[in-house]
């Protein structure tokens, strides 16, 4: 793995060893001409010597802020990814609950509209009935007055 602070390999940033014999104890802030160095843009000082400890250090601590960054982003983007998939989750079973409630719904009508028109036909032949049967008592009273 190549990544900051997972690596198995040596990095100045995992280097344990301390200063070297005869060396001060704390950093010693640059010099003018080192600084310069760093400033313009260029990796090493001029003079090809290594980065002094202070500079160093410094590297390893920004890179183990961003990789402490860039893992908090993992870790946000992933929480993130999960609770809007958890709330498509959601949107789809409710979707698929109108759907089933739509379909009841238009069963229903249809169960509806036949009643509908068996009521009607009932309704047509109660008349009819009816009708028919006002005619024949008519036509009954008609006989027994004539007669």
């Amino acid at each position: 793995m190549s990544r900051l602070g997972v690596s198995r390999e040596s990095s100045p940033c995992t280097n344990t060893s301390r200063n070297p014999l005869g060396a001060a104890s704390t950093p010693q802030p640059p010099g003018p001409s080192s600084r310069l160095a760093f400033l313009s843009g260029g990796d090493r000082p001029l003079n090809s010597e290594p980065p002094p400890r202070w500079a160093r250090r410094r590297r390893c601590s920004v890179a183990r802020t961003i990789a402490a960054e860039l893992a908090e982003n993992r870790r946000l983007a992933q929480e993130l990814s999960k609770r809007e998939e958890e709330r498509l989750d959601r949107l789809i079973a409710i979707g698929e609950e109108a759907s089933a409630q739509q379909d009841t719904a238009n069963e229903l009508r249809r169960d509806a509209a036949v009643a509908v028109r068996r009521l009607a036909t009932a309704v047509e032949e109660a008349t009819a009935a009816f009708q028919l049967g006002l005619e024949k008592l008519l036509q009954r009273l008609i006989s027994n007055t004539q007669s």
